[in-house]
């Protein structure tokens, strides 16, 4: 499985979102700097996730990023599947037909593994919220370390 890393970005971005005092704004190019990425590539994930009603933009000025669902209702699949989109991870290439000869473009004997593989591997992202991510980023980081990101916070939101 080789996932694209829009998917931990947008993770990230939406972990920072989280530490926001409320009705507070961010905008994406200090999103794209604390997170040390690409501002282009961080506006389209974040366009992605206010489609999906995760994030809530606002132009302007003043404008910016905020959450727009509670971090408890985000799971980590719903980022997953609004940064990549409804896909199978496994997609048939026909080899085994190939390899037999067979008339049967459907046939796979990797199919039914490999769909198991993909149900359990959602499941688990299912069960993460951004919530979840959250508090074991406070449990797991230093007090200076969030502090720091704290005060960046207070000093750049709108």
């Amino acid at each position: 499985m080789n996932m694209k890393s829009g998917v931990e970005q947008a993770v990230y971005a939406l972990l920072v979102l989280t530490r926001l005092p409320r009705q507070a704004m961010l905008s994406g190019e200090a999103l794209s700097q604390q997170l040390h990425v690409s501002p282009t590539y961080l506006q389209k994930l974040m366009r992605k996730l206010v489609q999906a009603g995760i994030v809530l933009s606002v132009p302007g000025a003043k404008g910016g990023f905020r959450l727009q669902a509670s971090p408890d209702d985000i799971t980590i699949y719903d980022v997953y599947m609004a940064v990549e989109g409804v896909k199978s991870l496994y997609r048939s290439t026909g080899i085994f037909e190939g390899m037999l000869q067979l008339k049967d473009n459907n046939a796979c004997l990797l199919s039914d593994v490999m769909d198991e593989a993909e149900r359990a591997w959602q499941a688990v992202l299912k069960r993460q919220s951004i919530a979840s991510l959250h508090s074991e980023l406070n449990e797991t980081c230093s007090a200076d370390d969030l502090t720091k990101l704290d005060s960046w916070l207070k000093s750049t939101i709108r």
